[in-house]
């Protein structure tokens, strides 16, 4: 039930332009989310975005409903390109938020299952995570990501948060730093994250 436009990026701004005197290309027309939640289009070679335009009934549009850019190109066309775009539910308890999670592979945009995180919420006035010693901060869930790289946590209290990563997916090396934040999450909030994981074998960027 989520409805989706596809845009074609084809006025060489970066980012995507939906009006003006120069936008980018609506490719046909709007896509309705099945079952399974997936919109699909076969189109050529180039980079694209879509647009979420109708939430899925009880839940609200995202803060930022474009998603992208999802580049097509001879190498991955076999296989396609994806991305997620997270919907939080339109009914929460009053003075909560959430966090909507994604894991992805760091070159490929592929999402990841397996990865195991920790949340914390920050509670002893010190700044950074403290997981340990006399007065760490207070954990408030885990969750490991499912086949569409997700996670979400829901019904939070108005605070600030940390993701702590504590297993990498299959294949895949923890990050140098597997600690996220401080996230802020306000009332009504739904604030979304993308981590990415590389693969075991790939050698450290130099930067």
């Amino acid at each position: 039930g989520g409805v989706f436009e596809l845009w074609e990026e084809t006025n060489g701004i970066p980012g995507l332009q939906t009006t003006g005197i120069n936008p980018d290309t609506q490719i046909g027309s709007a896509c309705t989310t099945g079952a399974d939640g997936f919109c699909r289009r076969t189109v050529e070679l180039g980079t694209y975005y879509w647009r979420e335009i109708a939430a899925p009934p009880g839940y609200d549009l995202p803060a930022d409903p474009v998603f992208g850019p999802l580049v097509l190109t001879a190498a991955n066309a076999a296989q396609g390109v994806q991305v997620t775009a997270g919907d939080c539910p339109s009914t929460k308890p009053p003075g909560t938020g959430s966090i909507h999670l994604n894991k992805k592979d760091k070159w490929s945009g592929e999402p990841l299952a397996g990865a195991v995180f920790e949340l914390w919420r920050e509670s002893n006035g010190v700044p950074g995570l403290q997981t340990g010693g006399a007065n760490p901060d207070t954990p408030a869930g885990g969750c490991t990501t499912d086949t569409d790289g997700a996670c979400d946590f829901d019904h939070l209290a108005v605070g600030q948060y940390y993701l702590k990563e504590t297993a990498a997916p299959d294949g895949y090396q923890l990050p140098r730093d597997p600690v996220t934040g401080p996230i802020q999450v306000n009332d009504d909030d739904c604030v979304p994250i993308c981590l990415t994981n590389k693969k075991e074998k790939e050698e450290e960027e130099c930067w």
